[in-house]
């Protein structure tokens, strides 16, 4: 009997252990990954923070810390929106503006802000670079690739 109770204590143990570590391995554990962290751009800069509207900004970003893979035409889509339509309401944004990126991934272009634009909260979104990989394979960020700003 004693026998019996030890496997039953050991088969309780391993079934306990399995599940998380099955978890994990699948991807669906944040506390451990595998292999290297993603190469993701150097942060976004805007100028000025608090412009005008019926000027512009220039948005931009150093070169990366890491090897994006980038080949020459690569091109981001800078989009600025009102804070409304960052929270998922319908809200006014720009039309889409290309941005061409350096192979190392630094990149810097004027975006007007239009007369009618909303005053207050605004977002500069950019989309085409590893931001927008989020989930795909496990090791893209789900923060997106923008930076905030205050129009006047």
């Amino acid at each position: 009997m004693e026998c019996w109770g030890r496997r039953v204590v050991a088969a309780a143990l391993a079934a306990a252990l399995a599940a998380p570590l099955a978890l994990v391995l699948a991807g669906c554990g944040s506390a451990v990954r595998f292999g290297p962290p993603p190469c993701l751009p150097a942060p976004l800069q805007v100028t000025p923070s608090a412009p005008a509207r019926g000027g512009a900004i220039t948005v931009s970003s150093a070169p990366a810390s890491c090897d994006l893979g980038y080949s020459d035409g690569h091109s981001y889509s800078v989009t600025l929106a009102a804070a409304a339509a960052i929270e998922g309401t319908p809200g006014p944004r720009t039309e889409p503006v290309e941005a061409q990126v350096a192979a190392d991934g630094s990149f810097s272009i004027p975006v007007a802000i239009p007369a009618d634009f909303p005053r207050g909260d605004a977002v500069v979104i950019v989309t085409g670079s590893p931001y927008d990989e989020c989930g795909t394979d496990g090791t893209g960020s789900c923060a997106g690739y923008a930076a905030t700003l205050s129009l006047r």
